[in-house]
């Protein structure tokens, strides 16, 4: 199981999903993209209104399809987007119904304009399996070899030794 790393990630408009892509090829990671049922609205207005109103009553989206036997690995890259200065709900979901037992989680997040107090929730959600978490700029994920040396200056300090 030698640096075995499960890259979980749920991405709405895509620049997530392109991080969690880089970070499989620098972590030689398998990648498991977290889906919902109900898709959200392409509008962040409107999907924040609903994430809002989610996080309000504990009511987290349902995913569709298996979840990932994450015991199977050493390490667990957990990302999702910045919603209205919050983990987007997929991710509360994924934490809800996954058992992380005592694998360490270094959490990644990618946002438009304000990361908001996403690494504080998720640091306080992760608990004792949380490792240094990495925000990253929409405009940074756009320009793929600054990202990608982020990330990988990221990934030296949280990989499994």
């Amino acid at each position: 199981m030698a640096n075995k790393a499960l890259i979980v990630y749920f991405s709405l408009s895509g620049s997530t999903e392109q991080v969690a892509d880089l970070l499989a090829k620098i972590s030689n990671g398998t990648v498991h993209p977290i889906q919902v049922v109900t898709p959200f609205p392409e509008d962040m207005y409107k999907t924040n209104d609903i994430a809002e109103a989610q996080r309000e009553d504990h009511t987290y989206p349902e995913l569709s399809g298996k979840l990932p036997n994450v015991a199977d690995y050493r390490i667990i890259l957990l990302g999702g987007p910045v919603w209205n200065g919050h983990p987007a709900t997929p991710l509360l979901r994924f934490l809800q119904d996954v058992n992380l037992g005592s694998v360490p989680v270094a959490p990644f997040f990618t946002y438009a304009t304000d990361p908001g107090d996403y690494a504080k929730e998720i640091d306080r959600l992760l608990g004792a399996n949380s490792l240094a978490a990495l925000g990253m700029a929409d405009a940074v994920v756009a320009k793929t070899s600054k990202a990608t040396a982020e990330l990988q200056k990221w990934w030296d300090t949280v990989r499994p030794r």
